[in-house]
């Protein structure tokens, strides 16, 4: 009985490696191989059989167990980058709030002075801001002044700009009836 067995198996190994078996003769083999008292001669094919039965088990196993895929919403992507954006914004406005109050506290009249005849006069604040605001208003009297002055230096050069273009427009028309009665000339 054990002889026909192992002929039977043995054939089942041929067809096996050429690829012939079904699944019940392939379940039969590795019940076959999975059994304690092997004869010698097919004890070498133990560890195939118990690879295919156990490693591409294990193999199968391993690709179609469900990986835990770590998905970030996107929600959550676009939080992390706002809120960066936020405090390097809140940073730079906190430090350039510093700034701003050193120039809110800078007082440019403070310690003014005239000398006169070789003695130091402080001027008060209040006089030195009139004195500044005074001297800005004169200022731009006299930008305004310039200005209507070169009102008409300006209008005359957009006139010779003007009668330029003209002469040239009276150019160009020229050398299109010269060249037209040139062509109707032998006409």
């Amino acid at each position: 009985m054990k002889s026909d067995e192992y002929t039977y198996i043995e054939n089942l190994l041929e067809r096996f490696f050429e690829g012939e078996t079904s699944n019940v003769e392939e379940q039969e083999l590795y019940a076959f191989f999975a059994r304690p008292d092997l004869p010698e001669h097919l004890k070498p094919y133990k560890p195939v059989f118990g690879y295919f039965e156990t490693g591409i088990a294990r193999e199968v196993e391993e690709e179609n167990s469900p990986k835990q895929v770590r998905k970030v919403p996107f929600y959550k992507k676009w939080l992390w980058i706002g809120t960066a954006v936020a405090a390097s914004l809140l940073l730079f406005l906190f430090l350039n709030k510093e700034d701003r109050k050193q120039e809110d506290d800078f007082n440019p009249y403070a310690g003014s002075y005239i000398i006169r005849n070789g003695v130091k006069t402080e001027i008060p604040e209040n006089v030195a801001k009139d004195l500044d605001k005074m001297i800005r208003q004169a200022e731009k009297s006299h930008y305004e002044k310039e200005r209507m002055a070169l009102q008409p230096v300006q209008q005359h050069r957009q006139t010779l700009y003007d009668i330029k273009m003209k002469e040239q427009e009276a150019k160009q028309i020229e050398s299109d009836i010269e060249m037209l009665e040139e062509r109707y000339k032998d006409k």
